[in-house]
C-alpha cells in the first residue's frame, strides 16, 4: 500500500523543468521564439522542421549537435527553445545505475524501474505479441521519468557461447531476432521513446571490443548479421542505431561508410540517428577524416576529438569550410529529424501519470519470465512438483545463484519488489522448502526433490568461460545423494554439461528479471506450463563452436575474461600483436546452421524446449505448389495438444533448398507462431512463405537470388524435430 501511495503521489506532482541549469520545457511552452518559424509548427513535416533549425544554427552550434552533452544527453539550443534530451540504457528496462555512476550526467532522476527479463529471455518466449507489450511497458516508464532515447534493443548474434553480452541480444537466428525486434521497436516507440538498435554490427564478443577488426563476408552480413537491423528499421520504424566499438572489414564502427552510409542510409533509407557507442573515436584518432562522409551523425558521450579535428581542418583549409559545413549539416539533420519525428521537442519531457502503470509492468515482467523459462530435461516426469504430493524439497545453491535475475554492465536493470528464487518457492511450498548454509547429506538424501540452482554471471566488458568445473563436481555429489535432482540454471549463455545424465531435470532460466522467483515457482509447481524454446544452440564442447578461437593470439595463447577491453590493455595487445583481426571463417554457418553442416551433435538444438504436455503436427499443406516473386504462398498445418494439460507450442517452419549451385544450410528458420492450446484442442496454423524465404545472397551479383527448383518446407518443434514436410517449387 505504501508503494502504491508513493507512486500515486508522484503521478500528481508538478513537472519541474529547470534541471542541471537547463530549461527542459517543450517548444509549445516557450516564449520569445522566432515568429512563424517552421520548426515550431507541429503540423510541418519532421524534415522541414529539421531543415528550418539548421538554417538558424551557427557553425559552432552545428558542430555541437554532432556530439553528446553531460554524458547521457543530446545538447540543447536554448536560444531556439530546443531542450536537452536524455538517453538511458538498456534493452530490458531502464538502467538506473548508469545515472548513479555518473551523477553529473543524469539531469533526469529515475526513482525506480522494472527489471524485465533479459532480451535473450524475451527471444526464448517466441512470442512477437509479447515483445510489443514488453517494450511498450518500458516506454511507459521512460516517458514517466523523462527518458526520450532508450539504448536498445541489442541485435547482435549469438555467434559465440562465451560472449559476455549475449544476454542482451536475441539469439543466433536472424529470422527469430527480426520477428522479435521489430515489434519491440514498435512497442517502445508507440509512446514516443526512441529505440536504438545496437551494436551495428559484428559486436559478438567483449575481448578487444574497442579495436578488433572483425572480418565478415558480404554474404554473411546479408544473411545473418544485417537482417534484424533491416527489419527493425523497415518494419519496426526504428529512429536510432548505435554503431559498435569494433572495426568491421577495416572500418571503425563510427566511421564505416560501406555499412552506415551505403547500407543504412542509401539502401535502407534510414533517416534517423546513427550514434557511436560511448568510446566514440578515441581508439582511431588518426582516421577522423572518415567520419563526415560515413553517414554517422552523433558521437557519444562527447565529440571533443572530432570537433578538434574539424576545427583544425577549417583553420588550415578555410577554403574547405563551406564543403565541411554542408556535411556537418547532414549529420545534424539526421539527429533533429529523429527528435521531431518522435515528438520529443513538442511534449513535456516527462509524463508522471504513467507511473500508475507500474503494477501492469510487474505482470508483464512475470509473464515474460514464465513464457521464457525453458525445460530442457524432464526424466520420469520429475516436474512439475505438485505441492500436495511432496513433503520436503531441498534447495541448494549459492546466494548469487538464488538471486540471479540480470546481467552486468550497461544492460543491467536494478528493479524493485524483487522475488528471488527461494522467496518464490517458499510462497508456494511454505515450510516444505529446506534451505540453509549447512544442509546435511541426510536431509538431501531424504528429500522428495532436490533443486540445485546454478548461475553464470555475464555482462559488458568480459567474456565468460563455457565450462563450470565447480558445478560439475557438485552435481555429481548431489546426484549420488539423491537421484531426484533438478538443476536450474540462470545465465545468458550455454555451458558444458558433462553431468547431464546424472540429473533428472534441467531448467534454463536465462536472466528472468525481478519476478524470477514467482515465475520459477509457478513453473516448478505446475501452475504454469513451460513453453520457452532455446533461441540458440547449446554445444557439448566449446571446441565444437566456430568461435572457439575468438581470443586466440598469434603466440598460441588465449586471452580470457575481460582482458583487452580497457584502453591500456588493448594498447598493450596492439603493441605486441599489431592490429587484432577476427575473421568469421564460418561465414553464414552460425548456430544450428554450423552444427548441421558439420554433423556435430549439440547438447540441445536451436528451438528446443519441453512442456508438461505433448503436441502433434498433422495435415501440412500449402496454398500453392509453386512460389513466384509475384505470388507468395501460405503453409498450413494443424497443431494438437495431445496431453492432459493446457500448454503453448512455438511452432517453427524451416526451409531447405533441395539442390543448389552454391553452398547452403541444411535448413533455415523462415516462420514461427506461438500457439496456445487447451488439453485436446487443435488449431490450424497459417504462415506466409515468399520468394525471399527461398533466397540466398549472391556475392557475384550483390543481390538476393533464388534458383529454380524444389524446396522442402518443414514444420516442427525445433530445428532438429521436423514433424511434417511438404515440397514446393520455384
Amino acid at each position: 500500500m505504501a508503494t502504491f501511495l508513493a507512486v500515486t503521489a508522484l503521478a500528481q506532482e508538478t513537472i519541474q523543468y529547470q534541471l542541471c541549469g537547463q530549461n527542459f520545457m517543450p517548444l509549445g511552452m516557450r516564449k520569445n521564439l522566432p515568429k512563424n518559424a517552421v520548426y515550431t509548427d507541429r503540423r510541418a513535416s519532421p524534415e522541414a522542421r529539421a531543415q528550418d533549425v539548421i538554417k538558424r544554427l551557427t557553425f559552432e552550434e552545428k558542430l555541437m549537435l554532432t556530439g553528446g552533452w553531460n554524458f547521457l544527453h543530446f545538447p540543447a539550443v536554448e536560444r531556439l527553445g530546443l531542450r536537452p534530451i536524455y538517453f538511458a540504457d538498456a534493452s530490458q528496462g531502464i538502467n538506473i545505475r548508469e545515472g548513479r555512476k555518473f551523477p553529473n550526467g543524469s539531469c533526469v532522476k529515475v526513482e525506480k524501474s522494472t527489471a524485465f527479463p533479459s532480451t535473450i529471455s524475451l527471444a526464448a518466449t517466441w512470442n512477437s505479441d509479447l515483445a510489443y507489450n514488453y517494450a511498450q511497458s518500458i516506454s511507459e516508464e521512460c516517458e514517466a521519468w523523462g527518458i526520450s532515447v532508450l539504448l536498445g534493443p541489442g541485435l547482435n548474434m549469438y555467434r559465440n557461447a562465451a560472449g559476455g553480452r549475449n544476454f542482451e541480444y536475441m539469439g543466433e537466428d536472424p529470422l527469430l531476432a527480426s520477428r522479435m525486434s521489430a515489434p519491440y521497436v514498435k512497442g517502445l516507440q508507440s509512446l514516443g521513446t526512441i529505440a536504438t538498435l545496437k551494436h551495428f554490427v559484428g559486436n559478438e564478443q567483449e575481448f578487444a571490443r574497442h579495436t578488433i577488426n572483425v572480418k565478415i563476408s558480404e554474404r554473411a552480413l546479408r544473411e545473418i548479421y544485417l537482417p534484424p537491423f533491416e527489419a527493425s528499421i523497415k518494419e519496426g520504424g526504428a529512429l536510432a542505431v548505435m554503431t559498435g566499438q569494433n572495426q568491421v572489414n577495416g572500418y571503425p564502427g563510427a566511421a564505416n561508410k560501406p555499412l552506415t552510409g551505403d547500407v543504412l542510409r542509401r539502401e535502407y533509407g534510414f533517416k534517423g540517428i546513427v550514434m557511436s557507442d560511448w568510446a566514440n573515436s578515441m581508439y582511431w584518432q588518426e582516421r577522423h577524416h572518415l567520419e563526415l562522409p560515413s553517414g554517422q551523425s552523433l558521437l557519444m558521450a562527447t565529440n571533443e576529438l572530432f570537433a578538434s579535428y574539424l576545427q583544425q581542418e577549417v583553420k588550415e583549409h578555410p577554403e574547405k569550410k563551406a564543403e565541411l559545413e554542408k556535411q556537418l549539416e547532414e549529420m545534424v539533420f539526421y539527429n533533429l529529424y529523429a527528435f521531431f519525428r518522435s515528438g520529443v521537442y513538442d511534449r513535456p519531457y516527462r509524463n508522471p501519470s504513467l507511473l500508475d502503470k507500474f503494477a501492469d509492468h510487474k505482470k508483464i515482467a512475470r509473464q515474460t519470465a514464465e513464457e521464457s523459462i525453458t525445460l530442457l530435461k524432464n526424466q520420469d516426469e520429475i516436474l512439475p512438483v505438485v505441492p500436495d504430493k511432496v513433503k520436503k524439497i531441498v534447495v541448494l545453491g549459492t546466494e548469487e545463484a538464488l538471486t540471479a535475475y540480470t546481467g552486468l554492465g550497461s544492460g543491467s536493470v536494478e528493479g524493485y519488489d524483487h522475488i528471488d528464487y527461494l522467496s518464490g518457492l517458499k510462497k508456494v511450498y511454505g515450510t516444505k522448502i529446506i534451505h540453509g548454509a549447512n544442509i546435511s547429506d541426510g536431509e538431501i538424501s531424504s528429500a522428495d526433490v532436490v533443486l540445485y540452482f546454478i548461475a553464470k554471471p555475464s555482462g559488458e566488458g568480459s567474456d565468460i568461460d563455457f565450462n563450470l568445473p565447480q558445478v560439475d563436481d557438485l552435481v555429481t555429489r548431489y546426484a549420488k545423494l539423491n537421484p531426484h535432482l533438478v538443476v536450474i540454471y540462470s545465465g545468458g549463455n550455454g555451458m558444458a554439461m558433462p553431468w547431464l545424465a546424472k540429473t533428472k531435470g534441467l531448467v534454463f532460466a536465462y536472466f528472468s528479471g525481478q519476478a524470477c522467483g514467482e515465475a520459477m515457482a509457478n513453473i516448478i509447481s505446475g501452475r504454469v506450463n513451460p513453453s520457452g524454446k532455446l533461441p540458440f544452440t547449446i554445444e557439448k564442447d566449446f571446441n565444437d563452436s566456430p568461435a572457439k578461437d575468438f581470443n586466440k593470439m598469434s603466440d598460441g595463447k588465449f586471452y580470457w575474461g575481460g582482458r583487452g577491453t580497457k584502453t591500456s590493455e588493448e594498447q598493450d595487445l596492439k603493441n605486441k600483436f599489431g592490429e587484432l583481426e577476427l575473421p568469421y571463417h564460418e561465414g553464414i554457418y552460425v548456430g544450428y546452421r554450423w552444427y548441421e553442416k558439420k554433423r556435430i551433435e549439440p547438447q540441445f538444438p536451436f528451438g528446443f524446449g519441453l512442456s508438461y504436455t505433448t503436441f502433434a503436427y498433422t495435415n501440412i499443406h500449402t496454398s500453392s505448389k509453386r512460389i513466384t516473386k509475384e505470388k507468395p504462398i501460405s503453409v498450413s498445418f494443424t497443431v494438437t495438444n495431445t496431453g492432459a494439460v493446457a500448454g503453448a507450442e512455438a511452432a517453427q517452419v524451416y526451409v531447405t533448398d533441395v539442390e543448389s549451385i552454391v553452398d547452403r544450410p541444411v535448413k533455415e528458420l523462415k516462420a514461427f507462431s506461438k500457439v496456445f492450446l487447451k488439453a485436446g484442442e487443435s488449431k490450424k496454423v497459417d504462415l506466409p512463405i515468399n520468394w525471399q524465404d527461398l533466397a540466398y545472397w549472391s556475392e557475384k551479383e550483390h543481390q538476393w537470388k533464388v534458383e529454380p527448383g524444389s524446396f522442402i518446407i518443414g514444420a516442427g518443434s525445433s530445428s532438429k524435430n521436423i514433424q511434417q514436410k511438404i515440397t514446393v517449387s520455384y
